[in-house]
């Protein structure tokens, strides 16, 4: 039986990946975890997790909320 690889959505885009690693460093800063995250956000946290991980696109209107819960402003979780 094949052993299943990690997941990542099919041709991640470079900025998929920043955003993710932005956001889990940034959540981390906040000293939050990603329940607390979910909480605040409204967003499931199996869900974060996979953003976290550049499993998903994700839309503007949850990047916005996400970057707002982790006081960064949006343009910050793009910066490599």
């Amino acid at each position: 039986m094949p052993v299943l690889a990690k997941k990542r959505a099919p041709d991640s885009q470079p900025e998929r990946e920043i955003f993710a690693r932005n956001l889990r460093r940034a959540r981390i800063d906040a000293s939050l975890s990603q329940r607390e995250l979910a909480a605040v956000t409204g967003i499931a946290q199996a869900h974060i997790s996979e953003l976290e991980n550049a499993m998903h696109n994700v839309c503007i209107d949850t990047m916005v909320k996400l970057a707002q819960a982790v006081r960064k402003p949006l343009f910050q979780m793009f910066q490599p």
